[in-house]
This record gives C-alpha cells, sequence and structure tokens, in this order.
C-alpha cells in the first residue's frame, strides 16, 4: 500500500462519505477553499519532503457534495503530484454514494490512476451511526497496481465528538503482496468555531520507492497526526497541522499550515 493511501496530505479519497458536522446539520456556507503547505523532516539520511495542497469542497442541493484536490510534493527527492475529484451522492436519508478519480505524475510513489467508490448508510435514531464500505483500484509506474477495500464507520456523540475507526485492505502486484492499514480518528469542535482531529494508523504497507534504486516491500509503519482549524471570521480561519510516520527505515515528522475561505 503506497504511503499516499493514508498520509493526511491527500484527503480527497479518504473523506468522501462523512463530514464533521454532526449528521443532518448543514454546514453555514456551501463553499469552501483551503491551501496548505507542509515540511516534512526525515532521518536516516533521507532528503527533507515539502508539499503544497489545495482543497475545494461545495455542498449542493440535497445534500450532494463535490471535492476537488491538488498536491504538488517533494519527496525522496523526486517531484509529483496527484488532481483529484469526487461527488458525494444522497441517494435516500440513509443512503450516500460516492466517487473519487484521482491522476498523479511524478514515479513510482504517486499513481498515474485511481478510482474510488464507496457507500455509506446511517444506522439508529438522528443517523448516529455511519458504516462505509469503499472498493478502490490504483496503477503506478512500473506495470505496479493497487486494488482493496476500505471498511470503516463513523459515530456522532453528544459534545460535537465524532469518532471514526476502520481498516484498509490492500492487495499490490507484482507479487500479491497483501497489506492491511488499521486507523481510528477522533474530531471535537463546531462548525464556525474551531475543530480539533486526531487521528492514528498502524498496520503493514507494499510497496514504496525512498531512492532511485531502493524499494522498500512488505513493512510496517505507524502515524499520528493532528489537525487544528480555527475560524478567525465568519468566512475565513487558520489551519494547523502535525504529523509523526514511523517505518523500520526511517522516521519523518511533518508541520503544516494553511488558510480556508467559505463563501
Amino acid at each position: 500500500m503506497p504511503a499516499w493511501v493514508i498520509a493526511p496530505a491527500l484527503n480527497l479519497a479518504l473523506t468522501t462519505g462523512a463530514a464533521c458536522a454532526a449528521p443532518d446539520t448543514p454546514l453555514a456556507l456551501p463553499a469552501t477553499l483551503e491551501l496548505v503547505g507542509s515540511q516534512g523532516h526525515l532521518n536516516a539520511g533521507q532528503p527533507q519532503a515539502h508539499a503544497v495542497n489545495a482543497r475545494g469542497t461545495w455542498l449542493l442541493g440535497g445534500g450532494d457534495v463535490a471535492r476537488a484536490e491538488v498536491l504538488d510534493e517533494t519527496k525522496f527527492a523526486s517531484h509529483g503530484g496527484i488532481v483529484a475529484a469526487g461527488y458525494t451522492r444522497v441517494l435516500a436519508p440513509d443512503w450516500i454514494v460516492a466517487g473519487t478519480l484521482a491522476l498523479g505524475h511524478g514515479g513510482p510513489n504517486w499513481a498515474n490512476t485511481r478510482a474510488d467508490v464507496e457507500l455509506s448508510t446511517k444506522w439508529g435514531e438522528n443517523g448516529w451511526l455511519l458504516s462505509r464500505v469503499a472498493l478502490f483500484q490504483g496503477r503506478f509506474d512500473g506495470h505496479r497496481s493497487d486494488q482493496g477495500l476500505r471498511l470503516a464507520a463513523v459515530t456522532y456523540l453528544p459534545g460535537s465528538v465524532v469518532l471514526e475507526g476502520g481498516v484498509i485492505a490492500n492487495v499490490s502486484q507484482p507479487g500479491r503482496v497483501h497489506s492491511a492499514m488499521w486507523f481510528a480518528s477522533a474530531t471535537l469542535g463546531s462548525e464556525g468555531v474551531q475543530y480539533f482531529s486526531l487521528r492514528a494508523s498502524r498496520g503493514t504497507e507494499a510497496y514504496q520507492a525512498i531512492s532511485a534504486g531502493q524499494q522498500l516491500v512488505n513493512f510496517s509503519s505507524r502515524s499520528l497526526g493532528l489537525t487544528w482549524r480555527r475560524w478567525l471570521g465568519r468566512p475565513w480561519g487558520l489551519i494547523a497541522q502535525a504529523e509523526h510516520y514511523r517505518n523500520p527505515s526511517y522516521e519523518r515528522n511533518t508541520l503544516g499550515a494553511g488558510l480556508f475561505v467559505q463563501w
């Protein structure tokens, strides 16, 4: 499983189903644009990493949501990026379907193409529980490919607390390498004021190219990330991010900051 599948840098493929707000609570403003830059420090002789990420979200009639994202990134002395677009469709009060298509360039750590399809359904009174099932497939340089399944459950608790947990199971070619990444997140806050989000993941990855002639295969990794979103006025605010990532070959500490605007 490539790192971009689980990294906060590209959120679109992982956020097509559930929002931070409580169920059936619309966001105050229908459009959001955000721009975030990040800098990563790696040990074990690895070069520094940096990225610029732009995202847009548009709330449409009937609860539908359109999303777009552009990632420009340098890591392991290679430069690449991804452009992604997604659409979430409310089929019925308790059923949601979402799709995402991403196109990338730059080498083996960015998918040339990736497609995700997700189905979500609400459970319980007022939809306090949401289950999510997604299928994805990605194709990379060198005849590499990923295909897999993502399962997750989201629960909305009193006090504006949102919890999510799940697993991403993946099969990579060549070699039919199996990997699985477990993840959990907690979000606290309210729209128009601030959000704190904590996300942790732990599991295995299939492939990661750390230099032109060196590739990690079937290895364990873990990460812990924190995001703070603070409104400074009704239409705009600040974003701050921090992440620690570790595998047997190196560690990475990343800090990011940015702005968002709504209208």
